[in-house]
């Protein structure tokens, strides 16, 4: 594996690992559960990358753990989702 595949494997996998992460927050049972479906979550993530590329980030991987919150603010304003925290309560 040359070191060019071997980048976008790492990109690749460590995006998975943080939409796993964003599920274990957003999605049904999650911390946070506002019920993201796990693709909800994938096009939320690729939302935030495309927005680091536009804005000359060179490293997508450091703002995932800062962006978790702007990951939740697309999946609500996206896909209609509420906090089932507070409203089922």
């Amino acid at each position: 594996m040359d070191l060019e595949n071997l980048q976008i494997f790492e990109h690749h996998w460590s995006i998975n690992k943080f939409e796993a992460y964003a599920f274990s927050y957003y999605g049904e049972g999650g911390i946070d559960d506002i019920g993201a479906s796990k693709e909800q979550i994938h096009l939320a993530t690729l939302k935030v990358i495309e927005y680091s590329l536009e804005a000359g980030e060179s490293d997508i991987q450091g703002p995932f753990s800062s962006d978790l919150k702007l990951i939740k603010d697309i999946l609500i304003k996206d896909f209609n989702l509420t906090s089932r925290t507070f409203t089922e309560l």
